[in-house]
């Protein structure tokens, strides 16, 4: 079963609930981007250790 969340347009929030949901979802964007920069520096150090070393060969 699969349930679906009310749109936050239909929510009728107070001012404070809005900015605490902008909040919760700016620090899960920003920790989701942290995520993602460690994989890309991950990605990039594994290409320059792949291209040193068919450079070497």
């Amino acid at each position: 079963m699969i349930t679906t969340t009310p749109s936050v347009a239909v929510m009728k929030l107070s001012k404070a609930e809005y900015i605490e949901l902008c909040d919760r979802f700016r620090d899960k964007a920003q920790q989701a981007h942290q995520d993602m920069r460690v994989w890309m520096n991950r990605c990039l150090a594994a290409e320059e250790q792949l291209a040193a070393l068919k450079a070497a060969s």
